[in-house]
């Protein structure tokens, strides 16, 4: 979602700007819902010392600025296949994923159906330059 298909960081959501985003929306939780997660948790279950949050930010090859805040706020989905299980949908929630329609449609006895074009989600295009997200992002903090 953050990386183009030559693995480097969708343009504008370099240098931080991602960051900068999130932040000026106050958000105090970030959950990675990715295949990362599975593979992180495979490590752990192996015994293998392996610092999974900071794995996933360099990972996200400078979409994050802030090495300490993003361990603050970021967790790992327990389960990436059923990724959308935990969202608790009366509860303030944002998701944000190229695979949301699939993940939306396996999840709790199909009531995530109709979801897809809440303002709760932003389905990035895979090969973009970020500027998908960025413009989600803004429109959130129109919204408040």
């Amino acid at each position: 979602m953050l990386l183009q298909s030559g693995e480097a960081v969708k343009e504008r959501l370099a240098n931080g700007q991602l960051e900068v985003a999130i932040r000026s929306l106050g958000f105090e939780k970030l959950v990675c819902v990715g295949n990362f997660a599975q593979n992180a948790r495979t490590l752990k279950e192996a015994g293998i010392p392996y610092e999974a949050i900071a794995a996933l930010f360099k990972l996200c090859r400078g979409a994050f600025a802030d090495l300490e805040w993003f361990r603050s706020v970021t967790t790992l989905v327990q389960d990436p296949e059923h990724r959308c299980d935990r969202i608790d949908f009366s509860e303030d929630w944002w998701y944000v994923d190229d695979l949301a329609p699939h993940y939306l449609t396996v999840g709790k006895e199909g009531q995530e159906l109709g979801l897809l074009e809440s303002r709760r989600i932003c389905t990035p295009e895979p090969d973009g330059d970020g500027e998908d997200i960025m413009k989600w992002l803004k429109a959130i903090g129109d919204l408040s």
